[in-house]
Formats: C-alpha cells, sequence, structure tokens
C-alpha cells in the first residue's frame, strides 16, 4: 500500500479506481485499511 496526497484531478481519479479494486476487501487485512485510508482521503 502506498499512499500520497490527491493533489490533481488525475492523482483523484487514480485513487477512485483503485478504491473500486478493492471496494470489497475484508476488514483487518491489508486491503481493508487501505480500503478505510482511501475512504478517509477521497
Amino acid at each position: 500500500m502506498k499512499l500520497k496526497p490527491i493533489k490533481t484531478e488525475q492523482d483523484y481519479f487514480k485513487a477512485l479506481e483503485r478504491l473500486e479494486l478493492i471496494f470489497d476487501a475484508k476488514s483487518g487485512t491489508n486491503e481493508g485499511d487501505e480500503l478505510e485510508i482511501l475512504g478517509i482521503l477521497l
């Protein structure tokens, strides 16, 4: 999981794409943690 600030519209759309890919991640997993953090950022 490599997170960075969302500074541009392109960054925002990349983050949305990633969010879509991991949307059903289980809580307590690395992807679940990433999903939670991305949700907060977005």
